[in-house]
């Protein structure tokens, strides 16, 4: 990883995208549940919360 890419990540405030590398995972709510899924920015990606 370069250092140019090492800075956008430390000042960003969300998660790289672990699949990719290029993005990063925004949150996304849905009715009352916040922050169900989390869904790349670069990517087709997508982080879902465990269902109980």
């Amino acid at each position: 990883m370069d250092s140019e890419r090492r800075e956008q990540q430390s000042s960003c405030i969300f998660p790289p995208c672990p699949s990719c590398d290029q993005g990063y995972l925004v949150p996304f709510s849905f009715k009352e549940d916040v922050y169900e899924k989390w869904q790349c920015t670069a990517c087709e990606f997508v982080l879902e919360k465990k269902r109980r």
